[in-house]
């Protein structure tokens, strides 16, 4: 039977840390009283996936991450993304911001109409997030800790949509047809996070969660993956890092009486990260 994500991922890091589990000892927490702070701008390379249903007409989407580069070099496209947390002993706040732009053109003729349209769609997704570490363990031969812990938030969503159209027949007055509208929303989440330390230099980092439960969406869910290389210098009193890795996030989210999207943003990120 296959696998969930979160499941495989697990199973991922079980294999990864049992190695040095063996002689593990808890980071003491009294080590861990000063506050720390992380920043990290990335670029999340985004595909879209899943269906929109509008008064009983089902639409799919299918947006993959080469249709999105073929967009951002024609200059139809741009995103922006920041990941910032704040840590203090075993807590700490989080918030994780992605924002952009995607016009899709397309034109056609039907008898002797000529139709141009441009349909420019703004996606927001910002996480905010509360957590806690369940512990901290250091393993062998490895300077930096192996870390679990939990946290609890909010997705907030904002789906605007611009269409503007041109109709076009030889003899007749061409008519223009525009048309706005936005849908704004916010959910709650659960989750879990953890860091494996592979190398001195080198680490994974996992985030999962799960929410909506209803409140505004039935269903959502994240996951976050990826590996840090940490640099060997130290800027400013910071330790600077680089992030390779793969986000998806998902929700399924009714707009009103006859609308609804069950819709899936996933595809590779990369990151420049200062930790302090």
């Amino acid at each position: 039977m296959p696998q969930h994500p979160i499941v495989r991922a697990l199973a991922l890091v079980l294999a990864l840390a049992l190695p040095g589990l063996a002689a593990a000892e808890e980071v003491p927490a009294a080590g861990a009283s000063a506050w720390r702070f992380e920043v990290a701008p990335y670029a999340w390379l985004t595909g879209t996936f899943g269906t929109v249903e509008v008064e009983n007409r089902t639409a799919f989407v299918d947006l993959t991450v080469d249709d999105l580069l073929t967009l951002l070099f024609d200059g139809d496209a741009l995103a922006g993304a920041a990941w910032f947390q704040a840590s203090y002993g075993r807590w700490s706040a989080f918030l994780d911001a992605f924002g952009g732009y995607v016009e899709l053109k397309t034109d056609a003729k039907v008898c002797c109409t000529t139709l141009d349209a441009k349909l420019t769609m703004y996606p927001v997704a910002i996480d905010v997030g509360f957590g806690y570490q369940l512990g901290a363990w250091t393993l062998r031969d490895r300077r930096r800790p192996l870390t679990l812990g939990v946290y609890a938030g909010t997705r907030i969503m904002h789906l605007g949509n611009v269409l503007r159209a041109d109709t076009q027949r030889p003899g007749v007055v061409g008519r223009a047809l525009a048309a706005d509208e936005a849908f704004d929303w916010a959910d709650p989440m659960i989750g879990v996070r953890w860091e494996v330390p592979v190398h001195d230099r080198l680490s994974l980092d996992f985030r999962g969660d799960i929410g909506g439960f209803g409140a505004s969406s039935d269903l959502i869910w994240g996951l976050v993956g990826g590996v840090r290389w940490w640099l060997p210098w130290s800027p400013w009193g910071s330790q600077p890092w680089l992030g390779l890795g793969y986000r998806a996030i998902s929700f399924d989210h009714d707009f009103g009486p006859d609308s609804a999207g069950n819709l899936e943003m996933r595809g590779p990120y990369s990151a420049l990260g200062f930790a302090f």
